[in-house]
């Protein structure tokens, strides 16, 4: 047994962490291999090598895999249990980064780096492991995999069944468990199971009171972009053109933590949206103002559906050229009261104002297809296949992509005056929330009930319910709530669906599953300082996952 033996559980978990599987490498290849070969460790998977699959994630640039594994009991009652095997990248550790995989030399050294004190308390304290990869998340891989060597002992009289689902690119585009959905739902199908609840083994770290974490649903995500086109001018004639740096400023000066975008749920909430990134489109250096300007900003959602968000977009967008035109007559206020009559005569006080009789407009990229569509007709879309071939064989990244295509897109918009245009950029996470409206939202709330009842009777330990695990999660996947708004709203306004990014709305429609987050405690992921509790890990962690499964196999 694998899951109550200290030594064994940490062994497995040194073992997954010295696999450097950061994601966006084909590392993560490696990691998918390692887990399927511990999973072939397991005697039951020797002798039912059937329901044990590593499969390919298709026209993934990085030939990228996932792995299953079915214990099949009796009846058609079945837990998923998921984790991602990808991992943060290592650049914040610096000197170390060489080190950053292996638990003992990372946890020695560490020491070397200033700390925070709650790190070196931690530290020095002997409880704790650090190193990547420790907490987000193969602590949880670590637990999950014991469970399912230990559980696959039981089968002659385990009531039920449990799907282990191990995937990468959790870290960033989810590729991994987008892809494997239709494989779930084949295995649904080979074997007649009823997916009850998914759980993840993510860590948390408990609050300022000491409880532990059990999460209910998952925070969404949305990723809006700005595509800010001005009016071109030589840097020596400021006020014959209209920069589209200027108009982004406008849109980064409302945008940028602007509360409200903030979402609430049953008294939580989001964080506002911060940029994650802004560039101008040209190339080289010269001495025109840049025409187009991009940027684009992380959006958190817990009840918002895309048409909420996309009206808040717009609506930012046209105030932002509103301000931009104001900063830009204010201004030419100001010049043409200073200039002399000589600067005017040489043209450096340029008196005409360019923005009479200008209306610049806010375009949805719905919207900006449809002005180019109706311009062009054929020529148009033969042009747009044309386009997204070249894109592909360019191998941006997803983001890029769609920022390439929408300026493509655009050459072809009659409509040249000042503008924004409003899209969505890969990747998209639908929020999960518990309604309390089905039969499976009711039964996983009674679950957690008892996880914390028995917690605390059983391991004295404290429980708070969360309406959503805080960091974005694969567990998005797997239920659907504005499923209609998604395809009328944000699919047509995600210029790489269907090309380079999938959005599978309908296997997640057929899932429709309960999902609950139930992990270790861990601090600092994606740092230097990230790094496990590991009495916790041993002893109550995985006691709290054979209590979650037990419970959820009782459907």
């Amino acid at each position: 047994m694998w899951l109550h033996d200290e030594n064994k559980l940490l062994k497995l978990l040194y073992r997954l962490v010295k696999v450097p599987s950061i994601s966006s490498t084909e590392n993560e290849r490696d990691m998918a291999r390692e887990i399927y070969n511990i999973l072939s460790e397991i005697p039951y998977f020797k002798e039912h090598e059937d329901k044990l699959h590593i499969k390919d994630i298709l026209g993934d640039n990085l030939n990228r895999q996932y792995v299953t594994g079915l214990i099949k009991g009796s009846g058609n009652k079945t837990v998923i249990l998921i984790h991602h095997h990808d991992v943060a990248d290592v650049d914040d550790f610096g000197k170390l980064r060489d080190q950053a995989f292996d638990i003992e030399e990372i946890t020695d050294k560490i020491a070397s780096f200033e700390l925070t004190e709650d790190a070196k308390k931690d530290l020095e304290s002997g409880e704790w492991v650090f190193g990547r990869g420790v907490m987000d998340m193969k602590a949880g891989a670590a637990l999950q995999l014991a469970l399912m060597n230990d559980y696959s002992y039981k089968v002659p009289d385990l009531t039920g069944n449990i799907l282990l689902l191990s995937v990468p690119d959790e870290e960033n585009n989810s590729a991994g468990v987008i892809a494997s959905l239709s494989h779930l739902l084949e295995l649904q199908e080979q074997y007649a199971l009823e997916f009850v609840s998914v759980i993840k083994s993510e860590s948390h770290q408990p609050d300022s009171k000491g409880r532990h974490e059990l999460a209910i649903g998952s925070i969404g995500k949305i990723l809006p972009l700005f595509y800010c086109f001005g009016k071109e001018t030589h840097g020596g004639s400021p006020f014959s053109g209209l920069n589209s740096s200027l108009i982004f400023s406008q849109v980064q000066s409302l945008m940028e933590k602007n509360t409200d975008f903030v979402d609430e749920f049953r008294g939580e909430l989001t964080p506002p949206p911060v940029n994650l990134k802004t560039n101008d489109l040209r190339g080289v250096y010269n001495v025109t103002t840049p025409q187009v300007t991009v940027g684009y900003y992380n959006i958190l959602t817990i009840n918002s559906t895309p048409l909420d968000i996309l009206k808040k977009l717009k609506k930012v967008g046209q105030n932002a050229l509103e301000n931009s035109v104001e900063i830009y007559n204010n201004r030419l206020k100001e010049f043409k009261g200073m200039s002399s009559s000589r600067s005017v005569e040489s043209g450096w006080g340029q008196s005409t104002n360019i923005t009479e009789g200008m209306n610049p407009q806010v375009y949805t990229f719905q919207e900006l297809f449809q002005s180019a569509y109706d311009a062009f007709g054929d020529q148009f879309m033969n042009y747009y296949h044309r386009v997204i071939e070249e894109l592909k064989e360019t191998k941006l990244d997803e983001r890029e992509f769609t920022v390439e295509l929408v300026n493509k897109i655009h050459d072809m918009c009659p409509d040249r005056e000042p503008k924004i245009v409003v899209a969505f950029l890969p990747p998209f996470y639908p929020h999960v929330r518990n309604r309390r409206e089905t039969e499976k939202e009711l039964f996983i709330l009674d679950v957690v009930e008892k996880i914390k009842s028995q917690g605390k009777e059983r391991y004295g330990l404290d429980f708070t319910v969360t309406e959503f695990f805080k960091g974005i999660s694969d567990l998005s996947y797997f239920a659907l709530i504005d499923g209609d708004e998604i395809s009328n709203y944000l699919s047509p306004n995600m210029p790489s669906l269907r090309h380079v990014y999938n959005i599978p709305i309908e296997e997640i429609k057929k899932l429709d599953v309960s999902v609950l987050n139930v992990g270790p405690v861990g601090k600092d992921a994606h740092q230097y300082t990230e790094r496990l509790h590991v009495p916790f890990f041993t002893k109550e962690a995985p006691k709290l996952l054979e209590l979650a499964v037990n419970q959820v196999l009782k459907y």
